[in-house]
């Protein structure tokens, strides 16, 4: 029986992050939680508590404010910063009944002042990820666009928990945030982390597993660096779409539960010399550890330390640089010479906790090395075939960072994402790019990169386990030296390169795409051939420009009986070219030649798919072979793709409705509620239109071409 998300259960068969990492060492004031604070990273910390806090940076106070705390807004002599922040501490609850997971819900009076909108909700996440979560009746509320009419507990709570204007806690359970480090660029970047994300809950169903739910644009953090943990209406909505379409076309992604925004007079963020909407995104995930998780454990050779600067940093209420930084690495460097064991002891025993409780996460609880080289060859094999689905469906991530990739093969953060419209494998889709780095055809690289960061971070641990037959005590540095530890990584490295791991990683990157491009073709059967033929076609495609999507889709109606036959008179082959590039044709030239090089490619391919080995591995009935090819070849390649202009229109669309009525009034008394109220209803619609499209791509949109 679903319940509200207030009663969801804890995990038990994992324990939850917090209970199981150690934490990093912060102060208990309100300020510490947004404070940016660099660790040493000999500091074993892999989160800190921090609560949501959705609201302008810097904190800016009203007279009306000052005064109602008590003070003179002239002379607001004895203010504080801790005491401006600790508004939005949530102290106060309401009775409740005591739950199973033992969590309340708290808030205070300036997180009730809130006024959150919800604009969308994934059903397919709720059902695939989240199945015992009771939402109420927000789905009916997103679909329609209306607002209720009636109370509803647990829609009240879904939205109050997502929103951020409640908190889930206990003494001894809340909201965190994690401390990552990375490769920006294939440059040290040092220090990251979850610079506008907070997780709020983890638990687990039978049917959805473990799953952990994060808010991402929940406002600053320890992490924020010199951003206000804020995010946009527009990104919001592009990593909600995105992640939701990227799952329904087969390809491993984090989910998207729910976005809200709120009202743009109250909650503006600023991008770009412009106002726009806040957003927060409720996403999904069995884990967010990242490869650059592991790395701030056990960072590069010249990465321990560091000094990090930060520019352009706002003075908030009061407090400059000297207030909202604390660079304790600085601290590390200067004690180098005095004592290395304060740099690369402590992190270790902390990299010891975070690999075994992500072994135990991933099924991989035994103890011994060959249990460990199993986990670390998963990890590869889930990433390898991530980024092989990447390829096969022109999905372009835009920034494989090692602070982007996930231990578990999870396609996260959809910034610059984009889907390939024309194929073109040196096509970049991040503007910031300007080295073509993580171009298509260099993204299986680049996810290797990443894989070989992380085998450096863990090869302490590999080292030890190695030289200690299979053994990896807690406490297993203490009394070691940097020379001992040295040795582990030395030997860590030695041992890894023996497992040939970079060979196995191509072979199952590269084996995956090629099946994947197999499986777009309708080919059943195996020759060596194939990858000649599938590159022959994708330079078809780049050299006539002819749209990615559009193409495979025409394919799929490709008859090989009809075309190897004269019941046509030998008219199929280029009757069927010349539909197909009319219909995903994208740029000048002349429509003859594109034609008549890809005739040349279809008759070839004729001979390929119509053999009667390939015939028969699709169904011992020669009655059966076209419509199951048929349905399995539409079951795979898209008639909808979430492409750009699809996502920069609805964009702009949705950010119109819900700012024109707050850009158009003259005054706080002039707003047209209204006109605010149908925004939103027209928003909520707008989005809903695309998301059930997105949730279905394979489904005909008026294709028929039998």
């Amino acid at each position: 029986m679903p319940v509200p998300i207030d009663s969801l259960p804890l995990p038990t068969t994992i324990l939850p992050l917090q209970h199981a990492l150690p934490r990093l060492p912060l102060p208990k004031t309100p300020s510490a939680q947004r404070r940016s604070t660099i660790f040493k990273s000999s500091t074993d910390g892999i989160w800190a508590p921090v609560t949501p806090l959705w609201a302008p940076w810097p904190i800016r106070l009203s007279p009306e404010e000052a005064i109602a705390m008590g003070y003179d807004p002239a002379n607001p002599e004895g203010l504080g910063v801790d005491e401006i922040l600790g508004r939005w501490d949530p102290v106060d609850s309401s009775p409740v009944e005591s739950k199973a997971n033992g969590l309340i819900m708290k808030s205070s009076r300036r997180r009730l002042e809130m006024e959150p909108i919800i604009l969308a909700v994934s059903p397919r996440a709720l059902q695939e990820v989240l199945p015992a979560l009771d939402p109420g009746d927000i789905l009916s509320i997103t679909r329609s666009g209306t607002f209720p009419d009636s109370p509803n507990a647990a829609r009240d709570s879904f939205i109050d928990i997502l929103s951020t204007r409640k908190v889930l806690s206990s003494d001894t359970y809340g909201p965190w945030s994690t401390r990552y480090a990375g490769h920006q660029f294939g440059a040290w970047a040092g220090q990251l982390g979850d610079g506008r994300a907070v997780s709020v809950l983890e638990t687990e169903s039978e049917q959805g597993g473990r799953q952990e739910i994060q808010l991402k644009g929940a406002g600053r953090t320890p992490f924020s660096r010199t951003d206000d943990g804020l995010a946009a209406l527009k990104g919001g909505l592009k990593e909600f779409l995105g992640s939701e379409a990227t799952a329904a076309l087969g390809i491993p992604t984090t989910r998207a539960l729910a976005l809200h925004t709120h009202p743009l007079s109250t909650l503006p963020v600023f991008r770009s010399s412009s106002l726009s909407p806040a957003s927060i995104l409720a996403r999904v995930s069995p884990s967010f550890i990242r490869i650059g998780h592991f790395e701030a454990l056990s960072p590069p050779e010249g990465g321990r330390g560091g000094r990090q600067v930060f520019l352009g940093l706002g003075t908030g209420s009061g407090g400059g640089r000297e207030e909202w930084v604390d660079n304790q690495a600085e601290k590390e460097d200067e004690a180098e010479e005095g004592d290395p064991k304060e740099r690369v002891i402590g992190n270790l025993e902390g990299l010891r906790d975070l690999a075994l409780y992500m072994k135990a996460l991933m099924g991989s609880s035994d103890s011994g090395l060959e249990s460990w080289k199993g986990w670390i060859f998963k990890i590869i094999e889930l990433n390898a075939k991530m980024v092989a689905k990447w390829q096969v469906y022109g999905y372009m991530n835009g920034v494989i960072n090692t602070d982007n990739v996930t231990l578990l093969g999870l396609t996260i953060d959809y910034g610059p994402f984009a889907y390939m419209e024309v194929f073109d494998e040196g096509h970049i889709c991040n503007e910031d790019d300007t080295s073509g780095l993580y171009a298509y055809r260099h993204q299986p690289s680049r996810i290797l990169f990443a894989l070989q960061k992380f085998a450096t971070s863990i090869a302490p641990l590999v080292g030890y386990l190695h030289l200690n037959h299979g053994a990896l005590p807690q406490g297993y540095t203490k009394g070691s030296s940097k020379e001992d530890v040295k040795e582990w990584a030395t030997k860590g490295e030695e041992v890894m390169k023996g497992w040939n791991w970079e060979e196995e990683y191509w072979s199952v990157q590269k084996g995956q795409e090629l099946d994947g491009w197999r499986a777009r073709l309708g080919l059943k059967t195996v020759q060596e051939s194939d990858q000649k033929s599938i590159r022959s076609l994708l330079s078809l495609l780049h050299d006539h420009r002819l749209d990615f999507h559009s193409s495979f889709r025409a394919l799929a109606y490709f008859d090989p009986i009809k075309a190897s036959s004269d019941s046509e008179e030998g008219d199929y082959l280029p009757k069927f070219a010349r539909r197909l590039v009319q219909e995903a044709g994208r740029g000048k030239g002349s429509h003859e030649d594109k034609t008549e090089e890809l005739e040349k490619w279809l008759a070839e391919y004729v001979t390929r798919a119509g053999t009667a080995e390939e015939r028969a591995a699709w169904s011992s009935s020669s009655s059966d072979f076209l419509p199951t090819r048929l349905a399995s070849l539409l079951s795979l390649n898209p008639s909808f793709v979430l492409r750009p202009s699809i996502l920069s229109s609805l964009g702009e669309k949705v950010e119109v409705l819900l700012t024109a009525p707050y850009k158009d009034a003259t005054s706080k008394d002039d707003l047209d509620n209204e006109k605010v109220e149908r925004g939103i209803v027209e928003a909520r619609r707008e989005i809903w239109n695309v998301l059930e499209r997105a949730f279905d791509p394979f489904k005909d949109c008026n294709d028929d071409k039998s």
